[in-house]
């Protein structure tokens, strides 16, 4: 393979578990080969619960169909 296409259909072709794997593999080779990658943003807790919290809402009105 090649190209990215030749890559993509490939990729397309794997079971979900070895895709998950080729994802961790290309991020791990990705930070190891990228010295500009910025640090892991620090988020407080009441951020994180604020989102999930948001996010149950919005899927319980999507139940509702609203």
């Amino acid at each position: 393979m090649s190209t990215l296409s030749e890559i993509e259909d490939a990729a397309k072709r794997l079971s979900l578990e070895e895709r998950q794997k080729l994802m961790v593999w290309l991020a791990s080779n990705l930070r190891a080969t990228t010295q500009d990658l910025p640090e892991p943003r620090r988020l407080p807790a009441s951020t994180i619960q604020s989102w999930i919290e948001e996010d149950v809402r919005d899927l319980a009105q999507l139940r509702r169909g609203a």
